[in-house]
This record gives C-alpha cells, structure tokens and sequence, in this order.
C-alpha cells in the first residue's frame, strides 16, 4: 500500500472506532436512565 492508502486506512479505522465507542456510550446511558 502507499502512504497515501495506509493514512486513509488509519483514519477511517480510527473513525470507525470512535463511532461505535460513542454508539455504545449513549447505549449505556439510555439503558441507565431506564433503570433508574
């Protein structure tokens, strides 16, 4: 892969990662205010 295609491939990774992190984080909370 060039450089170019290696940095795309990080960042969308690391896009990915965060979008499912927060996913699951308003997961949580939503699930914590039910339970209340």
């Amino acid at each position: 892969m060039k450089k170019s295609q290696i940095k795309w491939f990080i960042g969308l990774w690391l896009v990915g990662f965060l979008g499912l992190a927060i996913i699951a984080g308003l997961f949580k909370a939503l699930l914590m205010l039910a339970y209340q």
